[in-house]
């Protein structure tokens, strides 16, 4: 029966205690690795999404101009029309009426 002072389990111990920390560290290095893929993974995505948005967002933007030049563009007109129709009205009521005998 070995002691537990015996300079071989102590020396298996040892080892037994550095083949730990040793896998210890790679495993956080691996964890931290995982951890850095998942971090820049998710930041492309970010970014992928903002300049979707971006895109979405300018396309509004143009959709919305033309919108109104076109709303501008139609009152324009509607006001033409009346004017039009005004100004044949006072010129018609300024011209006298010539009446068949």
């Amino acid at each position: 029966m070995k002691k537990l002072s015996d300079s071989s389990s102590t020396s298996l111990a040892t080892r037994a205690i550095d083949a730990v920390d040793r896998s210890h560290a790679r495993i956080a290095l691996k964890l931290h690795d995982v951890r850095n893929e998942v971090l820049a993974s998710c930041k492309r995505g970010i970014d992928r999404a903002e300049a979707i948005s971006a895109v979405v967002i300018a396309r509004a933007r143009r959709g919305l101009e033309r919108a109104d030049h076109a709303s501008a563009d139609a009152v324009n007109r509607a006001q033409g029309v009346v004017g039009r129709a005004i100004e044949q009205a006072r010129l018609a009521r300024a011209t006298p009426v010539h009446v068949v005998s």
